[in-house]
């Protein structure tokens, strides 16, 4: 957001790292956001540059500076934030490089190795992951046996 413009909240949370636009939108009509003070349940309410954000009574602060982060993800490592069972995570390995929140841009399962990117640029987020954008992904799988034609169906 630059120092004379206004922006969406949605787009401003998203932009914050905070969430997607669409999540933003459900965090909003929750009355989950404040602006200044006051909860903000208008979709269409637009952020001013001296206006304060909270999200659950925490300061929004907007990324100022935009990061973006590989990850070889290991074998029995979940991708999420936080794991109910107490399994290791994608964020126990990242937290000692950044002290930014950052966020994977898609997931991989439990026990699938491969690259994982991290980052905080709201808008490269929801460009890569959104369906209507039609990113095209490709993935290389080995197998521990042949796949038979019953696995195929």
């Amino acid at each position: 957001m630059n120092e004379t413009s206004s922006t969406r909240l949605n787009k401003y949370l998203a932009s914050a790292g905070i969430c997607s636009r669409r999540k933003a939108d459900e965090l909003i009509l929750a009355g989950l956001v404040k602006v200044n003070n006051k909860t903000i349940t208008d979709l269409g309410y637009k952020v001013e540059v001296n206006d304060t954000v909270h999200y659950k009574n925490e300061l929004v602060k907007p990324v100022t500076q935009l990061q973006y982060l590989l990850f070889n993800k290991p074998k029995d490592c979940i991708t999420t934030l936080n794991d109910e069972k107490g399994r290791k995570t994608v964020f126990d390995f990242i937290k000692k490089y950044t002290n930014n929140r950052l966020v994977p841009v898609g997931r991989l399962d439990r026990n699938t190795t491969g690259l994982l990117l991290f980052t905080n640029d709201g808008e490269l987020h929801h460009q890569l992951s959104h369906p209507t954008f039609e990113i095209q992904k490709i993935y290389k799988v080995k197998l521990d046996k042949n796949v038979t034609e019953n696995d195929f169906k």
